[in-house]
């Protein structure tokens, strides 16, 4: 009796130590995505559909013997070259015997190795969904996890009274609900419901409840089927010039930043409110060929012009954010019904695809009212047209996408990346985007918000001389051949960023990054200039060093240097610097992180920004500006098995201000603060 209570006992244990080193990985996942991002202060909240999709396959790995191109590309920090790669080793050496035989394929480096490693596993039943729907029901698993938060220091927009003034109409609590269900992966069901600070749960004693709700129904492999998704979800085709919901990751350092990869039909489970499908897709596939047919319907908020015989919108919203009576006013004040079709062939060595998407609004667009915008989508309905390709030819890998609005411009991009040798890699790419190219669901590699107006060259190349060292150089060179955002006349750019990283395997890295900006915009309203637009310069030098101590304790470090020069203004300088402390104790089923930072940027224009460990799911990307400190405070914790919590405590003191913010924002003093609790049941 003895024996078997100890063995149950040690089995519980076991289990408890999972579940927490689960936990873990879990918050390791969005520093994954984090190192894929280019720039961090165009941090999208779509970021948690990629890291709720990691942390799945921390739950249920690939198997490497049986893992499809897709399912690699779902890994998103693996760039197509080492996908076709992996898929080459087993083509040619047969099933993997072991994951350690990852180490043989030569652009895989120490660092990705370790993050692959989690995510894969060598002939284990993983359950990965195949057997009759019966025995896949009696097995469901799901998770409820609330995430609440508020700034303790009240902003301005929360004290006015007066109801005629501008101001916020709800409390200055953020409050977000996720509720998960899955059996295996053949059925996935999700439901978000958000409701961001100074947004109402009522409006003249009229309840509304959460601002945003947001769910889908995900079911793979049903019949014909190969993927079927009703609710809400995101589309992500070719090279995105057509066709890309959500934000663009992968587009990090290494010389495969130039290229994407599409992941096709994915259900959205994030909290970005806009640019997201609203309807059904489905996925047919019948050997090399597949189909992909979808269909919207969404409410976009809007500013209308009512001034005339016939009303028109003047601007769309994306931000989300309803908390002022005219944001709430132009709350689903436009219709927006989208439908297409995708088509595509693919087998191991070719990939080829068209897509055709058609766009209607239930009022007319006139977004061309500004000199800079004058070739902007101006109409009612918008179709577009793409085809794209993807060819490997040993060690080369071709792609490239054209897209065309009818009846306006074209768009295209393509490029190569090759492997010269074990030690050597190189890209380059070409993309010309025309000024009167229209596309509401394009994101590629670009240098605008919108993709139009530029024509550019992409080149890198990375010098491997072992799996502990890596020096990796990019250079973007762009043309803008007339007038846009904030520069009256043609203009150019130049982007160039050589980064050399060194390796522990399983203890850390060190990483050295320096990055020069050129580019043009116009002179202040106080400045003349002797030319029409002033040059600007800006240069950043970063350093980052992560290392473990043991098992329980891991350091970090980082500081950063910026210098922002226009003309006629002089030069502006940001520093910042911090010292992080992460431990986690699995046996106590707890972890947690500790940040402080020192931070000086004379100008808003040399602000700098950098990642926070947050609560899961919260990617946190403050920018520090201004001189003062900033400290904030993480801690995980697994009272019980099935029961996770977080909280997190932030605070910046700055030195020498009265008040912090500006408008509806601002806030009396000199401190800012927040606090956040987040409590997620799993069963």
């Amino acid at each position: 009796m003895n024996s078997i209570f100890r063995c149950l006992l040690s089995h519980f244990a076991l289990c408890l130590f999972s579940c927490s080193v689960l936990a873990q990985n879990e918050s390791e996942t969005e520093e994954i995505i984090v190192n894929q991002l280019l720039d961090e202060s165009e941090v999208d909240a779509g970021l948690s559909d990629y890291a709720e999709a990691l942390s799945q396959y921390l739950k249920r790995p690939l198997d490497l013997n049986k893992v499809t191109e897709a399912d690699l590309n779902q890994l998103i920090f693996l760039s197509p070259f080492q996908v076709q790669q992996i898929l080459l080793h087993r083509e040619k050496a047969g099933p993997f015997i072991s994951t350690l035989e990852l180490q043989a394929i030569p652009s895989i480096n120490l660092e990705t190795l370790e993050r692959l490693l989690r995510f894969v596993r060598v002939n284990e039943n993983l359950l990965d969904g195949d057997g009759h729907w019966r025995e896949i029901l009696k097995e469901p698993s799901g998770s409820w996890m609330m995430t609440y938060s508020r700034g303790l220091q009240v902003p301005r927009g929360h004290e006015i009274a007066d109801p005629t003034r501008s101001r916020y109409l709800g409390s200055p609590d953020r409050v977000i609900n996720r509720i998960r269900w899955n059996a295996r992966k053949k059925l996935k069901v999700s439901l978000n419901m958000k409701k961001d600070a100074g947004e109402p749960f009522s409006i003249k004693d009229r309840r509304m409840g959460f601002d945003y709700t947001s769910g889908s129904i995900l079911i793979n492999k049903l019949g014909p089927f190969d993927q079927i998704v009703v609710g809400d979800y995101l589309l992500q085709f070719g090279q995105g010039l057509s066709l890309w919901n959500g934000p663009v990751v992968g587009r990090s350092a290494s010389v495969a930043n130039i290229m994407q990869q599409g992941l096709g039909i994915r259900p959205h489970t994030g909290m970005m409110e806009s640019k997201f499908m609203r309807g059904m897709a489905i996925r047919i596939k019948r050997k090399s060929f597949e189909l992909s047919p979808f269909f919207s319907y969404n409410n976009l908020s809007a500013s209308l012009n009512t001034q005339g015989k016939y009303p028109f919108v003047e601007s769309i919203n994306y931000s989300g954010l309803h908390r002022t009576p005219t944001e709430w006013k132009n709350r689903k004040r436009l219709d927006q019904m989208v439908y297409g079709l995708q088509v595509g062939y693919v087998n191991n060595i070719f990939k080829v695809g068209a897509n055709l998407v058609n766009t209607q609004f239930s009022l007319p667009l006139k977004l061309n009212t500004k000199a800079h915008s004058r070739y902007r989508f101006e109409g009612q309905n918008l179709q577009n047209v793409s085809a794209y390709y993807q060819y490997n030819l040993y060690n080369m890998l071709l792609f490239g996408e054209s897209a065309h609005s009818i009846g306006s411009g074209w768009a295209h991009n393509h490029g190569l990346i090759a492997a010269l040798g074990r030690k050597f890699s190189a890209s380059i790419s070409y993309r010309n985007y025309a000024k009167d190219y229209h596309a509401f669901f394009a994101q590629s590699l670009q240098a605008q918000s919108h993709l139009s107006n530029e024509k550019a060259w992409s080149l890198s190349f990375a010098f491997q001389p072992n799996r502990k060292i890596e020096w990796m150089n990019s250079v973007d060179y762009v043309i803008f051949p007339r007038m846009k955002f904030r520069t009256k006349e043609a203009s150019y750019s130049f982007l160039g960023r050589t980064q050399i990283s060194y390796i522990w395997y399983k203890k850390g890295h060190l990483r050295l990054r320096y990055q020069y900006k050129f580019y043009q915009e116009n002179y202040s309203a106080t400045q003349k200039g002797a030319i029409a637009v002033a040059d600007v310069a800006r240069q950043q030098a970063r350093l980052i060093f992560l290392y473990k101590l043991n098992n329980t304790i891991q350091i970090g470090h980082q500081m950063e240097v910026k210098e922002f020069h226009k003309s006629n203004l002089g030069k502006k300088h940001g520093f910042m610097a911090y010292q992080d402390l992460i431990w986690n104790k699995a046996s106590w089923r707890m972890g947690g992180n500790l940040r402080l930072a020192y931070f000086n940027a004379e100008s808003y224009e040399s602000r700098l920004y950098a990642y926070e460990r947050d609560v899961l799911y919260g990617f946190s990307f403050p920018s520090y500006f201004r001189k003062g400190f900033r400290a904030y405070f993480n801690q995980k914790l697994r009272p019980i098995k099935g029961i996770d919590i977080w909280l997190r405590y932030a605070l910046t003191h700055y030195l020498g201000q009265t008040h912090i913010g500006s408008g509806l924002d601002q806030i009396s003093g000199n401190k800012k603060s927040d606090i956040k609790l987040q409590i997620r049941y799993s069963w």
